[in-house]
């Protein structure tokens, strides 16, 4: 299968070139060469801004192109545009932040997308409040010129290898130092999240088949919450490690930054209860395989080790901790 990757060397990215390089697959990534560039000697790299000038594939054909690095509406639209004559399956990795109420009961495909907005239009720095806007009409951009040809993917939270954001793995991280950790008070607070590795073997396997329509992408395999998910990770902590549970209240008093500094953690009081409960039947049917939770695991803890140090983005740094937990304490 001969398969083109918009970008192919971060994150998601690399899970799709990794498997699909292992399948055998010819693969080629376009990209800027600025993100692990000449990472994959198998893959041929081709060089190029998307946001500019497509032309180094011009006459190239492929069996389906993925893209993972669509964000703005227009290049998204230009990308289809130029490749539909030689591509034909597109494949875009969208959101569940595409969804217009993301935090609404009961949400499947069929759930409302946010509505287009020409005032976006213009926007070329993305923020927060205007990523669901976006990706839902980078949605149907690729979906107006490809029609039944483009599979659009709606993940949720994705983690796992190669995952610099720091939404899970702060978690395993803080657990494995040990001592004291402080956690939100949200015992039956449900939690999904996705292996990356997981996302990319299903997405190759749609490739495959030529899979078309929308399709929620969420784990784990059933539901969870979040006592069970910390219970889940406790085994990987020293032996004296004790999760301290602080009331929400307490935690926003003390402004703590829900999902920045504590992962995971979306206040009741913000109206999200379906945000961690979309559903997943038509992944489900469309052959989904999860791995279990201890694999992921895994794979981030020695991914950890390898690095040798505390990987960056959303966490809670230890002086912050410290004063959270000797206030909450003094309280008691």
């Amino acid at each position: 299968m001969r398969l083109l990757i918009l970008g192919g060397t971060s994150f998601l990215g690399r899970h799709l070139t990794e498997q699909a390089l292992d399948r055998g697959f010819d693969v080629t990534l376009f990209n800027r060469g600025q993100t692990n560039p000449g990472l994959y000697a198998g893959a041929t790299e081709i060089h190029g801004d998307r946001k500019k000038d497509l032309s180094e594939l011009d006459g190239l054909s492929f069996d389906s192109v993925i893209d993972p690095s669509g964000y703005l509406p227009r290049d998204v639209e230009a990308a289809a545009t130029f490749l539909k004559p030689n591509v034909p399956h597109y494949v875009f990795i969208s959101s569940v932040s595409a969804y217009e109420d993301p935090g609404a009961p009961n949400i499947d495909e069929e759930s409302a997308a946010f509505p287009y907005n020409p005032a976006l239009e213009s926007e070329t720095e993305m923020t927060p409040e205007i990523y669901g806007p976006l990706k839902a009409e980078c949605e149907r951009r690729a979906t107006a010129i490809y029609g039944d040809d483009a599979l659009i993917i709606r993940p949720g939270l994705i983690v796992g290898r190669y995952d610099k954001t720091g939404r899970f793995s702060y978690w395993l991280q803080r657990i494995r130092q040990g001592g004291d950790v402080a956690t939100p008070d949200v015992p039956d607070a449900p939690v999904q999240f996705l292996d990356a590795h997981d996302l990319a073997a299903w997405t190759l396997d749609l490739c495959e088949r030529k899979t078309g329509g929308t399709i929620n992408a969420i784990g784990p395999a059933a539901p969870m919450n979040f006592h069970e998910l910390m219970q889940a990770l406790k085994p990987t902590a020293p032996p004296g490690t004790k999760l301290v549970a602080i009331e929400e209240g307490f935690l926003l008093d003390q402004g703590i930054d829900p999902w920045v500094e504590m992962p995971l953690w979306i206040p009741a009081k913000e109206n999200m209860e379906g945000f961690m409960k979309v559903k997943t039947d038509r992944m489900l049917a469309n052959g989904m395989n999860i791995r279990p939770l201890a694999e992921t695991v895994a794979d981030i803890l020695d991914e950890i080790d390898a690095n040798g140090t505390f990987l960056a983005g959303a966490s809670m740094i230890a002086e912050t901790e410290e004063k959270l937990l000797a206030a909450w304490k003094a309280k008691a």
